[in-house]
């Protein structure tokens, strides 16, 4: 399990890193699990750029949402 565990570390560096390593990913679960990772990445990207470019509607937003409760 070690040997998956470390395999899959070195994936989601290289999602993040901008120079990844270069590492050759052959185990099926992995290769699974990267465009997955993949997608979250660019969801969570495209959220942080929506929430910058409207940070105090966002804020307005979540004001009113609290009052309602």
């Amino acid at each position: 399990m070690k040997g998956k565990a470390q395999k899959l570390c070195h994936a989601i560096d290289d999602l993040f890193l901008s120079h990844p390593r270069k590492t050759l990913v052959v185990e099926p679960e992995v290769q699974e699990l990267l465009p997955l990772a993949q997608l979250r990445r660019e969801a969570g990207r495209k959220t942080a750029a929506i929430g910058a470019s409207r940070q105090e509607e966002s804020w307005q937003q979540l004001e009113a949402a609290l009052r309602v409760r």
